[in-house]
């Protein structure tokens, strides 16, 4: 006799299908307009742009640079009465990861690991930065003020990590200010249990 699956199996498979399928999604465009101002830069501005590193895999190159903000504008150092022991961080423990990115090579997998005290269920924690304002001109972001020239971009989030695709050519965009740089600019956003030590995330491409 053929037995067949229990509908509470048919059941646990679709939502296992319908939830990759919500993890798997278009990109969300974020303005740096929402993260803080050139006049309260020091309240947000964690941890200023790095030097490019160079990137390659797959046969594939690109360089990166990163920064730090802090989401809701408590970089310890700028209250009025800040906590000594968490000097240099965020005091909420919510971190934004700014990742600027420019390249050469077609159908590039942007991969985010090693994320602490991230919600990959949420959209909003990850997706394109770009320069939607003058009156934040120091904050990394992609120089698309209207966000009309952001490829078709899609997401794969999990626990501990994020990986962008961008396909077919990688876009090019004019230079920003020296603060904004110039190139595709993803962010990710985590909200750790403690503010220190901070759990920086790796990054690579695929």
């Amino acid at each position: 006799m053929r037995s067949h699956p229990a509908p509470a199996k048919f059941a646990l498979i679709t939502l296992a299908a319908l939830f990759a399928a919500a993890l798997a999604s278009a990109i969300t465009i974020r303005g740096a307009s929402g993260n803080g101002q050139d006049s309260n830069a020091p309240n947000w501005l964690l941890l200023g742009r790095s030097k490019a590193i160079p990137l390659a895999a797959n046969g594939k190159k690109a360089v990166a640079t990163r920064e730090i903000v802090c989401l809701n504008q408590d970089d310890e150092n700028a209250l009025s009465n800040p906590t000594v022991s968490l000097s240099g961080s965020c005091d909420s423990g919510v971190y934004m990861y700014l990742f600027q990115f420019q390249s050469t090579s077609a159908n590039v997998g942007v991969a985010i690991g090693k994320l602490s005290g991230f919600d990959p269920t949420n959209v909003n924690n990850f997706g394109v930065m770009i320069c939607d304002s003058p009156t934040n001109t120091i904050e990394m972001c992609t120089n698309d003020p209207t966000g009309t020239h952001i490829p078709s971009i899609t997401t794969v989030a999990a626990k501990t990590s994020v990986t962008f695709t961008v396909p077919n050519a990688f876009p090019t965009y004019p230079a920003g200010t020296a603060q904004q740089g110039q190139g595709l600019t993803f962010f990710v956003i985590t909200r750790q249990s403690s503010p220190l030590p901070i759990s920086l995330p790796s990054v690579g491409i695929r």
